[in-house]
């Protein structure tokens, strides 16, 4: 394992110990891509991807690190897929989106996780007050996280299915949407740019010009 920052071992022996450990984990849940013996992100946000980016540059050489650029359908923006060769860290990332209800305990990376689960999957009106959800490919997913949110006090938390989409969407209330955004704006890109208001569209155009993707 020479073309590794030191061993996996060593490397993921503490992982995850922060909660910016825990949104990763969280925005893996959300738009996560695996194959194989690889993991890494697939989004058309360069913000979350350069995320991703900085996590994966703590653990691996820049030979590790690939990048795949692609278009699909018609979108206006290009797609990126970020992503290293690596079986234990994967092994880590299965593990833990399985096993997650009993192994977040503490609040702190409880809402950690869910930044990166709402940055990766979640929408929320402009101010912050309703229309609060996140988006789930199965049930059993959505049905972990609902555990979750209840560890931190949401008891009025909604799951509906969508038949023509093939998505189960967690809604959450909107008597607890303030409350929901207060608790992840720490971590959450997302709701961070939302807090500014009009300014946050000229501010994702920006970014999306000047978000510096060092991999080609």
């Amino acid at each position: 394992m020479g073309n590794t920052v030191g061993s996996p071992s060593a490397n993921f022996f503490n992982f995850p110990s922060s909660p910016e450990d825990y949104y990763i984990l969280g925005l893996w849940c959300a738009d996560g891509y695996h194959w194989s013996s690889s993991i890494g992100l697939s989004n058309i946000d360069t913000e979350l991807v350069k995320r991703f980016e900085q996590f994966l540059q703590k653990l691996f050489v820049p030979e590790r690190i690939k990048l795949h650029i692609y278009t699909t359908g018609k979108r206006s923006h290009p797609g990126y897929k970020l992503y290293v060769n690596c079986r234990p860290l994967l092994r880590i990332f299965k593990g833990f989106k399985e096993s997650r209800q009993r192994n977040i305990t503490d609040d702190q990376n409880i809402r950690a996780y869910f930044a990166g689960r709402f940055d990766g999957d979640g929408c929320i009106d402009k101010y912050l007050k309703k229309d609060c959800r996140i988006s789930y490919g199965n049930k059993l997913d959505a049905v972990l996280d609902i555990n979750l949110l209840q560890k931190l006090g949401f008891e009025m938390t909604r799951l509906y299915w969508y038949k023509t989409s093939s998505t189960h969407v967690l809604y959450v209330s909107r008597f607890e949407t303030e409350k929901f955004s207060n608790l992840l704006n720490q971590y959450s890109l997302k709701l961070q740019k939302f807090a500014l208001g009009p300014r946050r569209d000229l501010d994702r155009q920006r970014a999306i010009q000047t978000t510096n993707i060092t991999l080609s």
